[in-house]
């Protein structure tokens, strides 16, 4: 085996495991607008956060606009805030969590009052939180596998690729498989990051309640 081929295979390692273990850091990656939070937040408390006049669906559109996601409502968010308000839970940590791993909450947002009971945490087939996220990190080193070993398990794979002979549909289906497998890689990374996220907003507002009632 060529030193170059070894290089290869090392770079490709070091980068499956760097998306891996960097994988909330480049999640992470959104601009804040920290004058416009602040705005809104003071608009918020101002207006609307103990108004008993404004409509429901006023009040849950202030709730969107102070949070700037459309996936809450007001009883949600006011709920956030007396926990946070009582330093029980950090708003924003907590809404992230929420945020990233919503796929995986049922939110019973149809109840006047909001508690943690509101909230229910769905795994696929009702498996346990650990064995889940195992389940997807297993998929998405298998599958970067699968998708890397051609390339660098396979000299004739790719000497046939940058032959000038090859067939263009032979390069069509090349291109098609590595978008696939490596997004299948990719979704169960995304998915095991998501639902880490949903288990630990669960849990920091099942610790919260707890601390609260104590």
């Amino acid at each position: 085996m060529e030193i170059t081929h070894v290089i290869a295979i090392i770079g490709s390692i070091v980068g499956v495991l760097g998306v891996f273990f960097k994988r909330e850091e480049i999640l992470s990656l959104r601009g804040k607008d920290f004058t416009a939070r602040l705005d809104s937040t003071v608009r918020f408390f101002k207006d609307f956060y103990t108004s008993t006049d404004e409509r429901k669906l006023v009040l849950d559109r202030a709730a969107q606009e102070l949070v700037r996601q459309d996936f809450v409502n007001f009883r949600f968010v006011q709920y956030l805030i007396k926990l946070d308000e009582q330093y029980l839970i950090n708003f924003d940590e907590i809404l992230n969590h929420y945020r990233r791993g919503r796929e995986f909450i049922k939110y019973d947002s149809l109840n006047k009052e909001t508690d943690v009971n509101n909230f229910v945490l769905n795994t696929p087939k009702n498996r346990a939180v650990k064995t889940q996220v195992i389940l997807y990190n297993v998929f998405y080193f298998v599958f970067a596998f699968i998708g890397l070993a051609p390339f660098l398990f396979s000299s004739w794979f790719n000497n046939f690729l940058s032959s000038k002979g090859t067939p263009f549909i032979f390069i069509i289906f090349t291109i098609f498989f590595v978008v696939v497998v490596f997004g299948i890689a990719l979704g169960s990374l995304l998915q095991a990051n998501s639902l880490q996220h949903a288990d630990d907003f669960i849990s920091k507002l099942q610790e919260a309640e707890r601390n609260r009632n104590t």
